[in-house]
Order: structure tokens, then C-alpha cells, then sequence
């Protein structure tokens, strides 16, 4: 099968960290799809990479017309939360998508309906708080859209009015981990629990991880992102944020691959590429080998 794999990053040339993740992301899938003998394609706006073919390209439109015009067999697009929809709707105008539907990519970019719509359906979440009757703090606050940790801040009191985007939670004490799943149209496959290395100060900045992180509240941890997964209706490779106190809460939902998988793919015997096709076109595994264990920082993903 030839496989476009469009990551937004490296398409648009965004500096930074996001270059930084959005290549390895972009390597560590694109070598796991030519291992199990695929032809892969990908958009760029920088030099060539080692692997696959090269479609340059200049700004998001370049990165649009890529999806909308590909002759692949099936595509897999990275991108940030809030554009992501619009980008999974031009892919599945010509071609199989790997990933989640639009529809569901709208909804989990929406962290104020992704997380009411969990907490309506009995799944564990950081409650969104209400300014004008919030009691005492503190609280969290993070834009309604987007993906990252920009813009989060963790505050005592909030004003009964903003001028920004942003939404409020309840700030929970408790380890900042995610899972790693892959799922189908009839099953959840849970790939790794993994430790998020987070910076927390006034707000929160996530600096890397390590995969797995072997938690004595496995089964319940496991439990909660399923049922999130189930009840949004998650499809391909997702990650599922939590923060793990009292309860497993559901923090964000990332329908899309994310940088634990330079880590998942360190450990785990499957093969990723292997496992987002079998969620697609067959069926997939009862589970995964996971053996030993890979640290990363953020900053260290460009160096090897």
C-alpha cells in the first residue's frame, strides 16, 4: 500500500519544538509502515528525509491540496487540535483515513464539550467550573481549543469575567500520566500507561516522558481511558491525558498520534504501523508485548 503520512509541522515549517516532535513523530511512523514493506509519501517544507518520498510544500494550503489531491491508499494526519477536522475532511475526500473521524476530532478539539460529554456519560474528568460560583481554588486555566501547554496557568482565584478563551477546571494533586491506545470500530487496545514529565509552576509545561510507567492502578487507569475512548468514539492511534488522585481523571484527549510513541515503539515487540492498518482494515490483537522501559526528554528528540 503506499501510506501519506501528513504531519503538520514539518509540511508548514513551524519552528521550534514543534518541528522537533512533529519529525520524530513523522520518523518513527514512517519507518514502522516501510518495515512491514508499505511505499510511504509525506508533505515537507524542509530538506529531505532518510525515509520514504518527499511531496514539498510551503504553508497550510500546500499541506490541504496534499490531502485533498493524494492517490494513496490510506493517510494519516497530524495536526494541531482546532485544524485538525478540517484536515481529516479533505483526506477522507480521497482517500482511507487512519485516524478519527472529523466529527469526533471536532468534538475532543473542544476541551468544554469533549469534557461535559465524557462527565454526562459517568467517566471520571476535571470539572469544568463555573466563575460566577467556583468557591475556593485553585483552579486551572487552559484555552477551550488547541493542543499543548501554552497558555495554561494555574491560579488561586477567578475573575467572574475573561477576555480570553480559556476555560477553568479544578485543579486535582495526583501523577500526570497518559494512555497510549489504539482502537477500532469494536475495540480498545491499550498499548502503554505512560509518565508525563511536567513542569509545573504557575501553569504546566510538559518537558518528556517515559513509557511505560508501570502503575499498582493499572486496571483502574486503563478502565478510565477506554470508557473515554468508547464513549467519544476514538479510532487509530489516541492518547488520553490524565491526572491520577483521588480518581483517574480525563484531562485532554488527543485524537491523533502523540510523542509517546518515540517511546512505545522503543518497547513494545508489535509493529505501530501494524496496528493502526489492523484497526482500519482487520482486527486487532487480544494485546501487545511491552518489555523494558525508554525515557525522553523533549528537548533531546532532534539530537538522534
Amino acid at each position: 500500500m503506499k501510506i501519506l503520512i501528513a504531519e503538520y509541522a514539518v509540511a508548514t515549517g513551524l519552528p521550534g519544538t514543534y518541528q522537533v516532535e512533529g519529525r520524530a513523530m513523522l520518523s518513527i511512523l514512517a519507518t514502522s509502515f516501510l518495515r512491514l514493506g508499505h511505499e510511504v509519501i509525506y508533505p515537507t517544507a524542509g530538506p529531505k528525509m532518510e525515509f520514504g518520498r518527499p511531496i514539498f510544500t510551503k504553508d497550510e494550503n500546500d499541506f490541504g491540496e496534499v490531502l485533498a489531491g493524494t492517490d494513496a491508499d490510506a493517510g494519516l494526519v497530524i495536526a494541531p487540535d482546532e485544524r485538525l477536522p478540517q484536515f481529516l475532511e479533505l483526506l477522507e475526500g480521497s482517500t482511507a483515513n487512519l485516524g478519527c473521524s472529523p466529527e469526533v476530532a471536532r468534538i475532543c478539539a473542544d476541551k468544554l464539550e469533549s469534557t461535559l460529554k465524557l462527565e454526562e456519560a459517568g467517566v471520571p474528568v476535571v470539572k469544568v467550573i463555573d466563575p460566577s460560583n467556583s468557591g475556593m481554588g485553585p483552579y486551572v486555566l487552559k484555552p477551550r481549543f488547541g493542543c499543548g501547554s501554552d497558555r495554561i496557568d494555574l491560579v488561586q482565584e477567578l475573575p467572574e469575567s475573561r477576555n480570553d478563551d480559556r476555560i477553568a477546571t479544578r485543579y486535582h494533586e495526583g501523577e500526570h500520566l497518559s494512555v497510549s491506545l489504539v482502537c477500532s470500530g469494536d475495540r480498545v487496545l491499550s498499548l502503554t500507561i505512560n509518565k508525563q514529565q511536567v513542569l509545573a509552576k504557575s501553569g504546566f509545561q510538559y518537558e518528556g516522558g517515559q513509557v511505560p510507567y508501570r502503575s499498582p492502578r493499572e486496571e483502574e487507569i486503563l478502565k478510565v481511558a477506554k470508557m473515554a475512548a468508547e464513549v467519544l468514539g476514538l479510532r487509530g492511534y489516541v492518547g488520553i491525558d490524565l491526572v491520577v488522585g483521588d480518581l483517574p481523571r480525563v484531562v485532554d484527549v488527543n485524537p491523533r498520534p502523540t510523542t509517546s510513541i518515540v517511546g512505545i515503539t522503543k518497547v513494545m515487540e508489535e509493529e505501530l504501523a501494524d496496528l493502526i492498518l489492523r484497526a482500519k482494515f482487520s482486527s486487532l490483537p487480544e494485546k501487545v508485548t511491552v518489555e523494558g522501559e525508554w525515557r525522553f526528554m523533549k528537548d533531546e528528540l532532534g539530537s538522534g
